[in-house]
């Protein structure tokens, strides 16, 4: 009976794609892919930042380094529409109930969740990289005579570009992790908003320990690859993105870890 059992459960093959890794993949991307609110929201964080990034770089002067972040000085604003695909790409679901057919379909939670955050990660970095050049692209063509233009061919001018697509990537797992805890798309968003713009805004209200937690807030220390000249008071710029990316990926596991035990 046991094997009659085995080869009846594996007949059709439909057990055996739900036990792998990359049919969770794939069943994510399409979940992903088919939502018009994803591509909406990207388009709406490419718009924002590359067309601020054309009108701040009109008017940017000084060093090469002020330059930069004149030309990124959109991205605060236009990151919050990649923490709005992150979150949604969880919250959608509970808000409709179709989490119980995602876990019918793939039953190991961690999995499951492994799967998502790669495919919200790679959405988020592909766009996000696309982004960065457009901005830089869009910003350094407005730039007036005479100012230091930030060139890619300066390592630490493609280190900080490249690094600002980087960290939208991970701003999009962080995002969808939030989405996660919370469940509620308006909850989501507003705690992400709260996290990534207005937390950081009231710490410079607090002095040297307002200081103390700008350095070490995640968000805010990944923000530092942006930097062409590093901060005496943050952390290094690729240290700054490692400590986002390692928050990130500890609040994964714990979250996962949550889930796990948890009812849908």
């Amino acid at each position: 009976m046991t094997d009659n059992a085995a080869a009846a459960s594996g007949s059709d093959g439909t057990e055996g794609r739900r036990a792998r890794f990359i049919d969770a993949v794939a069943f994510e991307w399409i979940k992903v892919s088919t939502v018009r609110s994803t591509w909406w929201t990207l388009f709406a964080a490419a718009v924002i930042t590359i067309s601020i990034g054309a009108f701040a770089g009109s008017s940017a002067e000084g060093e090469e380094d002020s330059v930069l972040r004149e030309i990124f000085v959109g991205l605060p604003i236009g990151q919050l529409a990649i923490c709005l695909f992150g979150a949604l790409a969880a919250t959608s679901e509970y808000g409709t109930g179709s989490i119980r057919s995602t876990l019918t379909a793939v039953p190991k939670r961690p999995r499951l969740l492994a799967a998502k955050a790669l495919v919200v990660g790679g959405v988020s970095l592909v766009t996000g990289l696309l982004i960065s050049f457009a901005t830089h692209t869009a910003g350094t063509a407005s730039l007036g005579a005479g100012v230091p233009r930030p060139e890619l061919s300066d390592g630490s001018v493609l280190r900080a570009v490249v690094g600002g697509g980087c960290y939208l990537g991970v701003l999009g797992v962080f995002a969808l992790i939030v989405g996660l805890v919370l469940r509620a798309s308006a909850g989501a968003i507003t705690a992400c908003v709260g996290l990534t713009f207005i937390l950081p805004l009231m710490f410079h209200a607090l002095g040297s320990l307002g200081d103390l937690l700008l350095k070490w807030w995640p968000t805010e220390a990944g923000q530092q690859i942006l930097h062409v000249v590093p901060s005496d008071t943050r952390l290094a710029p690729l240290a700054g993105l490692g400590w986002f990316a390692v928050c990130t990926l500890v609040a994964l596991a714990l979250v996962t870890s949550r889930i796990t035990r948890r009812d849908a």
